[in-house]
């Protein structure tokens, strides 16, 4: 097989469109999960929302201005991504409102309470194991079986984090509510990705992960800013947070053909975090 010449390339505007595909995007009430919902949105793809019963109305108006903006089909849906016959009438809804799946961005996910190993409760463990790992496992697999029966192939996107990587700096401080769980179950998503890619990639579908560092999108809302605004300071190379349009890339990248050789694979956007 000789290598492509330049005349025989394709059209890198066209291998990035998402045009007559279909996105399920998890987690689609919060910042990460609605602005790459709105990305993905753009390059073409009709989108589904899904987030807790309780961001039906966040969800809602989410899905009217993109709709608005991009002139798509969108959708919404609520639920509990770590209740499997939640999971399971979530996909099927999906196909049956939009006819297809090809994209989804299992991007749901919950910060640590009082997550401090000396401490923790068990039933704060268990909720987030449940939320972070096994509802990517659960979106995961049965959006894949989806895929696999509908016979067209697809790309299914994780969010892990720097800290499935790292055990953030001060994390014996202020900063321990996003360790003990929350790194022990995002480093296990980077490992779920990598088994879900080997055992789908037969059925052409890819299944790639995105490990984000200090993003303002919400789940920090929570946490002292003083002690988060330090920890940038001494932590980040670039020595700032990143804004929401800043992770848009990497999931469009994914979920379109311009990374359709890449699969089991962990994306890591952190302003050089993991540097150190």
């Amino acid at each position: 097989m000789k290598p492509l010449q330049i005349a025989e390339l394709k059209s890198v505007y066209e291998m990035l469109s998402l045009k007559g595909k279909v996105a399920f995007i998890t987690g689609a009430a919060g910042g990460i999960g609605r602005s790459c919902a709105a990305a993905l949105a753009e390059t073409g793809a009709d989108v589904v929302l899904m987030d807790i019963p309780s961001k039906a109305d966040v969800l809602v108006e989410n899905c009217e201005r993109i709709e608005q903006k991009y002139q798509v089909k969108t959708t919404c849906i609520t639920g509990d991504v770590s209740d499997e016959d939640n999971v399971e009438h979530m996909i099927q809804e999906t196909v049956r409102r939009m006819g297809r799946l090809d994209v989804v961005f299992a991007n749901a996910g919950i910060g640590g309470k009082n997550d401090n190993p000396s401490r923790m409760d068990l039933k704060d463990w268990k909720r987030v194991i449940d939320i972070n790992l096994t509802g990517v496992f659960l979106v995961n697999r049965i959006a894949a079986n989806m895929m696999k029966e509908l016979g067209n192939g697809g790309s299914i996107i994780n969010t892990a984090s720097m800290s499935g990587h790292i055990i953030n700096k001060g994390s014996r401080s202020a900063m321990n509510q996003h360790m003990v769980a929350y790194a022990s179950a995002k480093a296990a998503v980077i490992q779920l990705t990598k088994s879900i890619a080997v055992n789908y990639v037969e059925d052409k579908i890819r299944c790639n992960s995105i490990s984000p560092g200090m993003i303002l999108s919400g789940l920090h809302d929570t946490m002292d800013m003083n002690v988060l605004e330090a920890y940038v300071r001494d932590s980040v190379p670039m020595n700032r947070f990143a804004a929401l349009d800043e992770i848009i890339g990497i999931v469009v990248f994914l979920a379109s053909e311009l990374s359709s050789y890449a699969t089991g694979s962990d994306f890591v956007i952190d302003g050089g975090v993991t540097i150190w």
